[in-house]
């Protein structure tokens, strides 16, 4: 029998999964609304940089925040463990690339374990400054991180559930 975690963190994914689909639509929208603004002067005030950058930077937050909490359910519902302290967020990334002997698999691959402490150290960055300083160039690299993060998350996720399922 399955796990009753699983089917709740599964609906926890779907919810990054639409943030994520958010988070790609508005980039869209929003480099076609530069375009109009580059090409003409009736629509010179329809881009505003800054409403960019904060958008997708708080969607980028949010996705690595939802993933995160999944992280954070199985530390504290299958190892029975959650690191605490200044370093918590990082001691749960790295808790979760390796395998608890007689408890469950790595739930994150290395690779994967990567894309989240560079999404991590951003989202710190956001939640610590004013959108007035995230550079385009920086927000945009972030979401390029993202949109390689959430299928090799996903990969990991679908992986760690049936061998978990596989052991019951």
């Amino acid at each position: 029998m399955a796990h009753p975690l699983f089917a709740r963190l599964d609906r926890q994914f779907e919810l990054v999964r639409e943030e994520f689909a958010n988070v790609v639509e508005a980039d869209r929208r929003f480099r076609e609304l530069r375009r109009r603004a580059a090409r003409s002067k009736a629509d010179r005030d329809l881009y505003h940089e800054w409403s960019h950058n904060a958008s997708l930077a708080d969607g980028i937050s949010a996705i690595y925040t939802g993933i995160e909490s999944m992280l954070d359910a199985v530390g504290g519902e299958i190892d029975e463990y959650t690191p605490r302290g200044d370093a918590s967020h990082a001691d749960l990334v790295d808790g979760m690339a390796v395998e608890a002997k007689g408890i469950r698999p790595a739930v994150l691959s290395e690779a994967t374990r990567e894309l989240m402490h560079e999404t991590r150290k951003f989202r710190h960055v956001v939640r610590h400054k004013y959108a007035l300083h995230l550079k385009r160039r920086n927000v945009a690299g972030n979401l390029a991180l993202v949109r390689k993060l959430v299928p090799a998350f996903e990969r990991d996720w679908r992986r760690f559930v049936a061998a978990m399922m596989a052991e019951s």
